[in-house]
């Protein structure tokens, strides 16, 4: 995205998020001097890339499933339910491990900044 002097229009907003993670962000706000808005925006920005690639791989994915002939959507089965459970439990493991991470490298850097 270039930049053209004129400041892109931003919308505003709202979200719940654990609190652990909530403080983990605020340190590192802290840490650069910046407010939570800043870091999430820069949290945001570096991600948006990863983002896209995903959501067109997928769309990619899809688009080999429809010439292939399979079925885009279907009823759901208790062996898809399974899988969507199967899912949301690793998501939420993964979320807890990165609230981990992030929690340690926070306390690395306020060992370092000490």
């Amino acid at each position: 995205m270039a930049r053209t002097g004129r400041k892109a229009e931003m919308r505003h907003v709202s979200f719940n998020m654990p609190v652990e993670v909530h403080q983990d962000y605020i340190t590192v706000a802290q840490s650069r001097g910046v407010d939570l808005s800043a870091v999430l925006n820069w949290v945001l920005a570096e991600f948006r890339p990863t983002l896209l690639m995903r959501h067109a791989q997928h769309m990619a994915a899809m688009l080999r499933a429809s010439a292939a002939g399979l079925p885009q959507s279907e009823v759901a089965s208790p062996d898809s339910q399974e899988a969507l459970a199967r899912a949301k439990e690793l998501m939420g493991q993964l979320q807890e491990m990165a609230s981990k991470l992030a929690g340690q490298a926070g306390g690395e850097q306020r060992r370092e900044a000490g």
